[in-house]
């Protein structure tokens, strides 16, 4: 190799780091609009911020950075996904620092992901420091978010550890997510009304509009690591090339799911992701 191409190369290796860094420590916002059948008149423009996977992620002093992002959106409603913490850290007073300030901008609701199903121990007094500060904790189980006389249901599953390892800690034959599992889990949905479904692992996305979720909520694959252009996310934790369901907004029959690319973690061609659902009403 001559010392042109060996300039290049060096060149080429520099930039292609630089910006791989880069793009670790950038936060882009998606916004989406969803219409939804029955939703109650006076839901209509409520915005919901959906975060999701931020493991050891710290994005400035205090989550400054993360923070003034969330508060310029202007959200009513903040839904966390999952993965607050990774399964290697033991020090939880960082992240109710940031759920206590994420609390000062909206009711928040949060359901857990397979790294606090692997730590059971801390994501329990994790859990219950956050229902002390007022965070809506949902742990297959449902709220109502009212507003006058009308009301949405937000639904929170804890997808059990057998979905995400099998027993001996691989990705072969794990549980599946049914109708049948989600009926045990957290019953059935409220018929002719508005079902938000806040469930971790979107890769189950046929399982939830089975069981009747209009909107579900979902992060964990984080955007598949890797995007690349015209094809989208490359890999899912469970080590499968090319997942179906990444980023964005997507549907089956009248069912949707926003799923988020989630804010921790190595990524290439995937800056972190902050999720903006402005809810709108069906048109007659």
């Amino acid at each position: 190799m001559n010392g042109y191409a060996k300039a290049a190369l060096t060149a080429l290796t520099v930039t292609t780091a630089g910006w791989t860094l880069v793009q670790n420590r950038m936060l882009s916002v998606q916004r989406l609009e969803v219409t939804l059948k029955n939703l109650p008149a006076g839901f209509e423009g409520k915005r919901i911020l959906h975060l999701s996977d931020l493991h050891k992620k710290r994005y400035g002093e205090g989550f400054n950075n993360l923070i003034n992002s969330c508060a310029f959106l202007e959200p009513d409603y903040i839904f966390f996904t999952g993965d607050l913490f990774s399964r290697t850290e033991t020090d939880m007073e960082p992240k109710l620092v940031l759920m206590k300030r994420l609390m000062k901008l909206a009711p928040v609701y949060y359901v857990v992901g397979n790294h606090e199903t692997d730590r059971p121990d801390r994501s329990q007094v994790l859990n219950e420091a956050m229902l002390k500060l007022g965070v809506h904790v949902l742990i297959n189980s449902s709220e109502q978010i009212t507003l006058g006389d009308e009301h949405i249901n937000v639904i929170g599953t804890a997808l059990p550890r057998e979905h995400y390892r099998n027993t001996k800690g691989g990705f072969s034959g794990r549980m599946a997510v049914t109708k049948e599992l989600l009926d045990r889990l957290v019953g059935r949905p409220e018929a002719g009304n508005v079902n938000l479904l806040l469930s971790h692992d979107p890769l189950p996305f046929e399982a939830y509009a089975e069981w009747g979720a209009d909107l579900t909520f979902s992060g964990h694959v984080h955007g598949g690591v890797v995007r690349l252009p015209f094809v989208g996310g490359l890999l899912s934790p469970e080590r499968r090339f090319f997942p179906k369901y990444t980023k964005g907004l997507y549907r089956i029959g009248e069912a949707q799911m926003a799923v988020s690319a989630g804010l921790g973690k190595f990524r290439l061609n995937n800056p972190s992701h902050v999720l903006l659902v402005t809810l709108r009403t069906e048109q007659s």
